[in-house]
């Protein structure tokens, strides 16, 4: 056969096996979500997980042969999902929400349990024991708190730390509980009574995530300087110092067998190491971090990961694929600027990363604007609102939206999930409502889209 034909053949032969790889990464993507993802985890057995997102949602994925399904969608919060697990023993999963709350969820009905209250600001992770008795939370107020998952109700407030408080895990006893902060320290709490054990290991900078090492021994941790260690509880000494990332340590976990430990920084480098050894196994940098988000699959063949996209990108580790993973379009719809006139710019920067200009992304944090002038608030079919929104009484036109931005969310309809947005610049928010008002009344099209 002529040269040029076997280059042809091996070409064909190279695309189609490229061509199948892809497929296969495709189809382990978790797409669902309307906005950035901040946390996922695999169930022990590896055949469902949890995601949660910016967009005020938690959602349970079966995963197995083909592409993932959604099992349920639980949107019943005020605010991102930060932090999500599933309660040992039980069909319940828990979240942790920028509203200040951790709720436990019945997954087959999708049915609230019980939410917990206490926390004064911004809950950003929740950790449960082993043995499903216990749920620990970290806040934004300074404490961390525990809850009992037997009874449902408040246990042990944990206070302390000087600043935030960004990550909790439990022993593998289930009779302490570790805490990390801003402040640079990891402290060890009594389960039973919230007694402060003793301060384990002081860090020069904040502490940002913990994971546990299935020996009970060690701890990992992940710091704003970049470092990723290892601590040995027996000594509150640190043992390896694995990576220094160039940004902050964002995201932490460990595999089922405990086997294998990965790490995610803010500039979208993903680590992979060897437990036993403690030596890097994979490396892959993610387009445009951060990553928040990161699981190891049950098999730990693969990583789940995800950050500002929508979805929950899959990256096969072993055999390492020799492609990129899916990734979403960069610059991102709310990174845009360029080309776009003053009201569109406003829109991509301050509005899309809430908000659609289609019906069928009605899942992002807040609902779809199509129809939005002369329209009752809080009456978008479908939309859990606010009791705020749902009590109130009054029509989005250029007046109410112009106030909306003008005063900010917070003073004009203190209590709705809206996020802090305020534009003190009169033309800015003219530009916007103008933009508004064309890309709105219509499914948006490239004509409605050229404006400002």
């Amino acid at each position: 056969m002529p040269a040029r034909s076997w280059r042809t053949v091996t070409f064909m032969l190279c695309f189609s096996i490229v061509s199948a790889i892809s497929a296969h990464a495709e189809d382990n993507t978790l797409r669902g979500h309307g906005g950035p993802v901040k946390s996922v985890v695999i169930s022990p057995d590896g055949k469902t997980a949890l995601t949660g997102s910016f967009d005020y949602s938690m959602i349970h994925w079966r995963l197995g042969e083909g592409a993932p399904e959604v099992v349920g969608r639980i949107a019943d919060h005020d605010g991102a999902v930060n932090s999500v697990k599933f309660v040992p023993g039980t069909d319940w999963a828990i979240t942790a929400s920028d509203d200040g709350t951790v709720a436990v969820w019945d997954l087959p009905s999708g049915r609230l349990v019980h939410r917990f209250k206490g926390h004064t600001h911004k809950v950003v992770h929740v950790a449960v024991s082993n043995d499903g008795k216990w749920a620990a939370s970290a806040a934004w107020d300074r404490t961390a708190r525990l809850w009992d998952l037997t009874n449902l109700t408040a246990g042990p407030l944990l206070k302390g730390h000087v600043n935030t408080v960004n990550s909790v895990v439990f022993s593998r006893d289930g009779k302490f509980v570790y805490s990390a902060g801003y402040g640079g320290e990891i402290r060890q709490w009594r389960v039973e009574d919230g007694e402060l054990e003793r301060v384990v290991y002081k860090h020069g900078w904040g502490i940002n995530v913990l994971a546990a090492i299935g020996d009970g021994r060690r701890l990992l941790f992940g710091a704003l300087d970049g470092t990723v260690g290892v601590v040995d509880l027996s000594t509150g000494q640190p043992g390896q110092k694995l990576h220094k990332f160039e940004r902050p340590v964002l995201s932490l976990t460990v595999s089922a067998k405990n086997d294998v430990a990965a790490a995610g920084s803010g500039d979208g480098l993903i680590y992979v190491w060897d437990i036993d050894r403690w030596l890097p196994k994979y490396r892959h940098q993610f387009a445009d971090g951060p990553v928040w988000a990161l699981a190891i699959s049950s098999d730990a063949k693969g990583m789940y990961f995800g950050g500002l996209d929508d979805h929950v990108a899959y990256w096969q580790m072993d055999p390492d694929r020799p492609f990129e993973v899916a990734q979403s379009d960069v610059p991102r719809r709310f990174q845009k600027s360029e080309g776009l006139g003053p009201g569109e710019r406003q829109f991509a920067r301050k509005c899309s990363i809430c908000h659609s200009l289609g019906e069928d992304h009605a899942n992002r944090a807040g609902p779809s604007l199509i129809g939005l002038f002369g329209r009752k608030v809080g009456t978008v079919p479908g939309y859990i609102y606010s009791k705020t929104l749902k009590n109130a009484d009054f029509v989005w036109n250029e007046k109410t939206i112009d106030q909306l931005f003008a005063e900010g969310p917070e003073h004009f309809v203190p209590g709705s999930k809206m996020p802090l947005q305020k534009m003190s610049k009169a033309h800015e928010r003219l530009a916007l409502i103008k933009f508004l008002k064309r890309a709105t009344n219509v499914a948006p099209t490239d004509e409605t889209k050229s404006g400002g």
